[in-house]
Parts: structure tokens; sequence; C-alpha cells
């Protein structure tokens, strides 16, 4: 097959259509030109800290072969995207090779139907996500970001969980306790496959679901008719934590689904039961009589109970839009403003999560010692690519610091470096902010912040590909680390 003319990514993916997404990264439909397979690929370049988490989460979840999830078919730490037309790029990416799965996620199902599911479609719906979610905890193995656009829908209305391993690295968890966040999540979905709004907030294309009495826990029979108490409890205990297991939630759906049936059966059986038959006799006046009498007074009865109704639905209307409005209140953005004056750095320490975690530690205080002669270096290596994601210094202003700018000397050209804030020397890339840049033209760079941050730690993070030393092998090096407030 010829490639003429096509983006190819790590000389095997195709590069097709570029996918809507919400993941605030590029994903592709792509043709896996070995295999012959449409997959759906994940790049996030190598520069962003976020891909070294990214890297991890994701080999962590191909683990988890259950069908019902959609499966993690390959992961390439570090790639680049060639084709003819291209300009010679050292950008490279990391990598995520889904399986391609036609069908609409929850929220595009929920505003193309116009209408929520029906509570038993819902309840064993959310027995099937509850079940891949248990069999994923069996594995230590979690989501932590449940959201609508994670539950996709085939043509034959089966669903398949998607996400794992890709949402929380890339948007960051919702929680560090991945047991209970899954089980809220689970009742979050409920709530929005029954009443077609997701609780208190707007997320993916779902309207929010919101309450005037913030300080209550807003149920799903608060913004939708014909939704038992059985359903409330089950929804309330997602949210208050009684459910400490997986299982204790399946169990707890399997008995709202036979509630309902119970329910339904009920009601038709009260209605059959209560059904009358009556015959009157031919040529009987009294009879006749007794026939008009009977039919009056049902009229009459039947008439009372129909305005009773009329009145309780317009009352709960009126209810459920009190309910559901709720004025946003004004909200203030100050940016702070920084002096100018250069932070005194506390301490210095190297970073390499994919390596032997420590990359010339000794040689870290060189970065900061104010003698632009001297120079933390990386370890030599025999590919530009380091083959990982990157390495850097994590730079310890000693206290919570506002930085508005970083000035950096490299020891040649050539150095594409990220810099990042936070407030943890263990970060979690996928909240770490990041704060600009490098373009490798010149030895030295600085980096302005258009937003300045508060934070204890600064980051620089070398990505690939790492200058070319003088020895032939490929070699980074920081000879000077400025932070501004």
């Amino acid at each position: 097959m010829s490639t003429e003319g096509q983006r190819i990514f790590a000389g095997q993916y195709r590069l097709d259509v570029q996918i809507s997404s919400s993941l605030n990264c590029p994903m592709w439909r792509a043709m896996d030109l070995l295999l012959k397979r449409w997959v759906t690929l994940v790049l996030l370049p190598t520069s962003d800290l976020r891909s070294v988490k990214l890297l991890q989460e994701s080999q962590a979840a191909a683990a988890n072969d259950r069908r019902d999830v959609i499966a993690i078919l390959d992961v390439i730490s570090s790639g680049t995207i060639t084709g003819d037309f291209l300009e010679d790029s050292r950008e490279s990416f990391v990598g995520i090779v889904f399986e391609w799965l036609d069908g609409e996620s929850l929220d595009q199902l929920l505003i193309k139907r116009g209408e929520g599911f029906d509570v038993e479609t819902a309840l064993q719906q959310i027995g099937i996500i509850a079940n891949t979610l248990a069999y994923a905890h069996s594995l230590n193995i979690f989501h932590g970001r449940l959201r609508p656009h994670n539950l996709i829908f085939s043509q034959g209305q089966n669903v398949r969980l998607s996400g794992f391993g890709l949402d929380s690295a890339l948007l960051g968890s919702d929680s560090t306790n991945g047991v209970a966040q899954d089980i809220k999540d689970v009742g979050n979905l409920l709530f929005a496959m029954i009443t077609g709004m997701w609780p208190l907030v707007s997320v993916d294309t779902l309207p929010a679901a919101k309450s005037a009495n913030t300080s209550e826990l807003l149920l799903p029979s608060a913004v939708h008719g014909g939704i038992s108490s059985g359903v409330d409890q089950i929804y309330r205990r997602t949210q208050t934590g009684e459910f400490s297991s997986m299982r204790q939630v399946i169990d707890a759906l399997s008995v709202g689904e036979v509630e309902v049936v119970e329910n339904l059966q009920a009601r038709v059986t009260r209605f059959t039961a209560n059904s009358v038959s009556w015959h009157p006799e031919d040529g009987s006046n009294t009879s006749r009589f007794k026939s008009i009498s009977v039919a009056a007074i049902a009229v009459a009865i039947f008439g009372w109970i129909g305005l009773q109704l009329l009145t309780s639905n317009f009352q709960s209307a009126d209810s459920v839009e009190e309910s559901i409005s709720s004025p946003l209140p004004d909200i203030v953005i100050t940016t702070p403003t920084g002096t100018g004056e250069q932070v005194v750095i506390s301490g210095i320490s190297t970073y390499d999560p994919f390596g032997d975690d420590t990359e010339n530690e000794d040689l870290a205080p060189l970065a900061i010692d104010g003698d632009t002669n001297t120079a933390w270096t990386t370890v030599p290596y025999r590919l530009a690519t380091m083959s990982k994601s990157g390495v850097g210094l994590i730079v310890d202003l000693g206290a919570e610091t506002l930085v508005t700018k970083v000035d950096l000397e490299f020891t040649s050209e050539g150095h594409i470096a990220a810099i990042y804030v936070g407030d943890t020397t263990t970060p979690d890339f996928s909240t770490a902010t990041k704060i600009g840049q490098t373009d490798g033209l010149s030895n030295v760079a600085s980096v302005v912040v258009k937003e300045p941050k508060i934070s204890r730690y600064v980051f620089v993070w070398l990505t690939p590909d790492l200058p070319k030393a003088k020895s032939g092998k490929y070699q980074g090096g920081i000879a000077e680390i400025t932070v501004f407030r």
C-alpha cells in the first residue's frame, strides 16, 4: 500500500480523520497498516508532562481484557508523524491505540432521543457498567472519572465502557479513592440516564440539573416524574458513601429492577381486580334506573379524580421548574501580579520516572549555583529520543510563591523543555500546570507566565529529541535556572 501524501504515526498507523474529543489532546481514527484494521489513536506530545502518567495509567489499564471495555491495543512511548508533505519535525508523541467502535455515547444518545431511558432499562444498563467496574476493581484498576461520553452504545444498544487509563491521566481523577469515586459516578450515570441531565453541573453535552436548595442532595425524582423512592434511595446511597464496594451497588440495582417490575405488575393487578362487569336484565325499569345511577356516580367520581390529578400535575410541574432553576452567582476572577524580584531557590532534585529515578542527581545543584560555566547534565544516550518521554529537574522554591517568569540557560542549542508548576515533588502530571515551553533555537530562553501561578515547585522537563554532544551521543544539560516572582 502506498503511503505517499499520508501521515503515518510510528511507522504503522495512518491518520485518517480527527475525532471530536473533550480530552484536550488530538484523537484520530487511524488505519493499522500492519493488521489492516481501524483503530482509535490518542496522541499527546512527549513534552506534555501528562504523558508520563498517560503511559503509566494506560499500561496498567491494558490488563483489563473484559469484552465490555474498549480495549487498549498498543502503547507507544515515543513516536513521530511522518509524511512526504510534512516538514521535518522533531516533535514526538505518546500514542495510545484503542479498538475502534462505531456507536454513540450516552450524552449523544440522550440528546438524540430527547428524553431519558425508562427506569427498568436504565437499571439494567447501569448494572452492566457496575459489573464491568467490579471486575476492573478486582484487578486494582479504577476509572476515576466516569462521564456520559465514557458509555458507548452500539447499534444493538449494547453498552461498553471507555476511558480507562485515559480520562484520569489527561483530565485528572475526581478523587484519590478509586472505589468510592467509581461508585459515586455510577450513581451520577444512573441519574443522567433517567433524567437526561447531569447532577448540578453541565457535563459533555448534557444540561445541569440544579436545585434551589444546595444544602440537600438533588434526587432524580425532583427533576423527573414517575421515579420511585427505591431508585432515589439507590442514588442517595451512591453519593453518601453507604456503599463500600461495587458488589453492593450491583445487588441494590438488581433489587431495584425487581421492584420496578413488581410495581408495574401490582398496578395492572389492581386495575383488573377492581374492574366491574354488570349485565342488567332486559326490560327491567329498576335495573335501568340502577344502571343510570351507577353511571352518574362513576362519572362524578372519575371527574373528581381527574381534577385532582390535573391540579397535582400542575403543582408538580411548578415544583420541578423551581427545583431545577437556580441563578448562578457572578464570579469575579482576579489575576495576581508579580514584583519582578528573583526568587531564592531552596533546593533542586532530578526527576526521572521512566529511568532509575536518578539522573546525575549529584550534579543537580549546579543548575542553580549562579555559575553558567557549570551545569547539570543528563547521562549520555545512544538515541536522541532517550527511549523514554523525558527527564528533568524539580526546583523547590521553599514555600508557595507567585511565579511570573522562568529564565533558562542550556549547555547548547537544541533543548526542548516544558516548564510546569505544582505543589508536590511527586506531581500528578494530569493536574500540573504548564506555563511554557522552549523552542530549542537558542541556548537561552525566558518563559513569561501569561497568568502568574502560586506554586512551590517548578518543573523543567527535557523532552526528546536531545541535542547531539561532542562525544557523538545525545545529552541534555542545564547551566542555570532563575525564577522570578
